[in-house]
């Protein structure tokens, strides 16, 4: 199949009824402006082998490389708009790969509520892979930052970690698919994960600064911190974790130090004033989203969990 073909029949029929994306006839979008408000985007790369197992079904990998794209902007506070898509494909191609690609696009389009926008496609001599870019919009003054955290300002974390984590190690361990490994929860989890932009959007004018988590809780927590001239207090009792996780801490399959290491669960952590946690809390009942303080930020140089340092997490490099 040519690469137009495969824009007419599984791309083009995915931005039908967008009309920015000039049904991907041409080689750019043309993006409406919006007077009273900022675009916000984010670009993120996702090599199959790398941020998930090589042999996982191309409609998962690219459902979980747009969510996680799409996660950048939500933790910004911004609300989704499009995305760009670059698709990088080995030489060798089975038709079937066209099918699970526009089935996953599809599908991560319906959950974030994006449109494709245009892309790119090219074929090499490697792993499939994908770079997302994705554009949201938000008012200038409710955009939020990872700067911004005041020192005795709560810091609250939406969801629980570790499932992903708990998640991708059963794959890595059973290296297939089927039904039941598909309904474990925490399997889910990892592969598509919660994206939280409603959310976002409605705390954004009583939050002070936001960051999605990826490269692990505490790395991640840290910067909020570190970007706001701020210490960090993180209470590790308050860290929440989901009935499943719980259970591996208790026959000690895991300790807590792996899931707040772990990176892959792209819950939010974001800063609020105290005086404001009782109106983030009715947000968050009518949204039905469970959100925990688990720490404080401090005047102190220093960040801490309960009262010792941890710097353990992800890094690309």
């Amino acid at each position: 199949m040519s690469e137009g073909a495969f824009i007419d029949n599984y791309l083009k029929p995915l931005s039908m009824g967008f009309n920015d994306a000039l049904n991907l006839n041409d080689d750019a979008a043309i993006l409406k402006n919006f007077k009273d408000k900022n675009f916000v985007v984010s670009v993120d790369n996702f090599i199959t082998g790398v941020h998930c197992p090589n042999w996982l079904n191309a409609s998962y990998s690219i459902t979980r490389a747009i969510l996680i794209a799409v996660s950048d902007i939500s933790a910004m506070g911004a609300k989704p708009y499009c995305i760009f898509l670059s698709i990088s494909m080995p030489k060798k191609i089975k038709k079937i790969l066209f099918d699970d690609l526009q089935k996953g696009i599809k599908k991560a389009l319906l959950l974030t509520d994006m449109k494709l926008a245009g892309g790119d496609l090219c074929t090499y001599d490697g792993p499939l892979s994908f770079c997302v870019t994705v554009l949201g919009r938000a008012k200038k003054n409710n955009i939020l930052k990872r700067t911004g955290a005041r020192f005795e300002d709560f810091l609250c974390l939406t969801g629980t970690i570790g499932d992903a984590k708990i998640g991708l190690d059963s794959l890595l361990k059973k290296r297939k698919l089927n039904k039941s490994i598909l309904t474990e929860s925490t399997v889910s989890k990892f592969l598509c994960p919660t994206v939280r932009t409603n959310f976002s959007q409605k705390i954004a004018k009583y939050a002070n600064a936001c960051i999605d988590i990826s490269d692990g809780l505490f790395v991640d927590v840290s910067k909020l911190a570190k970007y706001s001239n701020c210490g960090l207090k993180v209470f590790s009792k308050n860290i929440p974790l989901s009935v499943i996780a719980k259970e591996k801490l208790k026959i000690k399959e895991y300790f807590l130090k792996d899931f707040i290491s772990a990176g892959d669960d792209y819950e939010l952590a974001f800063a609020i004033k105290k005086k404001n946690l009782e109106v983030v809390k009715k947000i968050a009942y009518k949204m039905n989203v469970k959100f925990t303080v688990i720490g404080e930020f401090t005047k102190e140089n220093v960040i801490l969990l309960d009262k010792n340092t941890f710097t353990k997490g992800y890094a690309h490099f």
